[in-house]
């Protein structure tokens, strides 16, 4: 009686066979119920499933809920043998061909007699053990969820850390100190980076990519790993125009590159192209070699190896040529566009350096403008405003001398040169001040333009002309006596004292001096 996870091969898809015989190859596991158990677990993705394989305690509930090895292991076990032994026909015209070996038409006709030759045997055991099973599975299948979260280990037993080997180093540089380590420091060029890396390399530089895959377990691996360190296989792959990427498929990376590559049989050796096309990259596969065939030893091997590396080259020289005169062809667009580029930034760069220099100038010469006309606008308010102050002071003049002539006070007599040399004779009162004598200096021009209009620019009422508010009038002359000389500057002092006080009352005679030297 078959369990749940009992199985029959007839009822595998060629999928699921392929992905069965691609896990057992690669973890060499020979019982093939615990292989199925995995896959199945795993959605049959033989990538996770190599994961768990080699992830310690997710292999226990598995490895103990598998009592017996059910019906068609042993066919399993001999397809798997018969395929390595015979390898895989190359795929493209580079390639090694390999011829497959037939299978005997004897075998299953036995196989399918000892088959039906057993008799079933009847057991409670399942029954009773098989609930046992399931919860011992998944408490442990909920420990190791718990241990995932808080960042700890999975719980395992020391038998299942010695019976599960340590998963494969994805350090490059640690894989090739191994190599050296095992047949010495001359050997083929590998390449340090990962296989993505060695594959831009490649694409960049426009080079040849050979691929090496092999594995650990196959008995062909030590005299193929030998060939590399042979020098008729080293002096072809250290030429300038390869890029040699090798790995055990132990390790992920090497495991992806089979999976890529689709690798039927170890040792492999790949010759790959990288191709450009429409900004986006390819890769082509131009001969290929699944397995070795009958090699006497390792100089014979590598002198074939060599030979299989130089035909596809050979082939396809014009088209690695073609490809390196194209990406030159890019390469120097791309510096040209550069320059060109580099060129516009200066020139863009002085453009905009003498747009802002003239924006600076027309703002200086802006501010300069407005600045003149503000001066200007000023020196035209100023001027207005003493204008009006002599019209009202000239208006002051006239009502004291009205005021004067009505009365019989002291008046002085006072003869003005003024600035222009023209020689003025006037009268004031004993109580004036300097202040008006100035005051009457500073009015000689309105005066006239009264003797001559009899109106004011304000109306021709003069009574009517009013002192402008917040001004201060400056005075640009100096009344000076020349015998003796005396200069007169307290303007609030009266005049009879300040004339007596010199020997000038009651007459005397005055130059009117500027105080600033005359502008050319």
């Amino acid at each position: 009686m078959q369990g749940p996870d009992s199985f029959a091969l007839d009822e595998l898809t060629d999928a699921q066979k392929q992905s069965l015989e691609s896990f057992c190859q690669v973890t060499k596991e020979e019982n093939v119920q615990l292989a199925v158990r995995v896959l199945r677990s795993r959605q049959w993705r033989v990538e996770q499933a190599v994961e768990m394989y080699y992830e310690p305690g997710l292999i226990s509930p598995l490895a103990a809920a598998t009592v017996e090895e059910p019906v068609g292991s042993s066919q399993l076990r001999r397809r798997q043998t018969a395929a390595q032994s015979r390898g895989c026909s190359s795929s493209s015209s580079g390639g090694g061909s390999r011829s497959e070996a037939q299978p005997s038409p004897e075998e299953p006709e036995q196989e399918h007699k000892a088959v039906s030759s057993q008799k079933p045997q009847f057991s409670l055991m399942p029954l009773l053990s098989w609930p046992i099973l399931l919860l011992v599975h998944l408490a442990t299948t909920m420990i190791n969820v718990v241990l995932q979260l808080v960042g700890r280990q999975h719980i395992t037993t020391s038998a299942a850390r010695t019976s599960r080997p340590a998963p494969y180093s994805s350090d490059r540089s640690q894989f090739v100190r191994e190599f050296e380590s095992a047949y010495g420091t001359v050997h083929v060029p590998f390449y340090t980076g990962t296989l993505a890396e060695a594959q831009e390399t490649a694409r960049r530089e426009t080079k040849y990519l050979v691929v090496m895959l092999w594995s650990s377990e196959h008995d062909d691996t030590p005299l193929f790993e030998h060939a590399l360190t042979q020098p008729a296989l080293v002096q072809c792959l250290s030429r300038s125009q390869f890029v040699v990427w090798a790995g055990d498929v132990a390790s992920p990376d090497a495991f992806k590159a089979a999976e890529s590559l689709s690798v039927c049989a170890f040792p492999f050796m790949g010759i790959v192209f990288m191709q450009q096309a429409a900004g986006r990259s390819g890769m082509q596969l131009l001969a290929r070699m699944d397995g070795l065939g009958s090699s006497a030893n390792a100089q014979h091997l590598a002198s074939m190896l060599a030979r299989f590396v130089e035909r596809p080259v050979g082939r396809h020289a014009q088209t690695l040529h073609a490809t390196r005169r194209e990406q030159q062809e890019r390469e120097s667009a791309r510096r040209l566009r550069e320059q060109q580029n580099a060129a516009y930034e200066r020139s863009l760069a002085l453009d905009q350096e003498r747009e802002r220099a003239r924006r600076e100038q027309e703002e200086r010469e802006r501010r300069e403008q407005e600045e003149a006309e503000a001066l200007l606008r000023e020196e035209q308010r100023r001027k207005e405003l003493c204008r009006r102050w002599r019209w009202a002071k000239f208006a002051e003049q006239q009502q004291q001398q009205q005021q004067q002539d009505n009365t019989e006070d002291l008046v002085t007599t006072l003869s003005l040169r003024l600035e222009n040399g023209s020689r003025v004779v006037c009268k004031f009162a004993a109580s004036a001040t300097l202040q008006q004598v100035f005051d009457f200096v500073e009015t000689r021009d309105i005066a006239d333009e009264w003797a001559q209009t009899q109106t004011t620019p304000y109306g021709a009422d003069l009574s009517k002309t009013s002192m402008p508010k917040d001004y201060e009038h400056t005075y640009e002359f100096a009344l000076v006596s020349q015998f003796p000389r005396v200069v007169f500057e307290d303007r609030s002092a009266n005049l009879k004292d300040a004339l007596a006080a010199s020997g000038l009352w009651p007459s005397a005679a005055l130059i009117v001096e500027p105080l600033f030297e005359p502008e050319d």
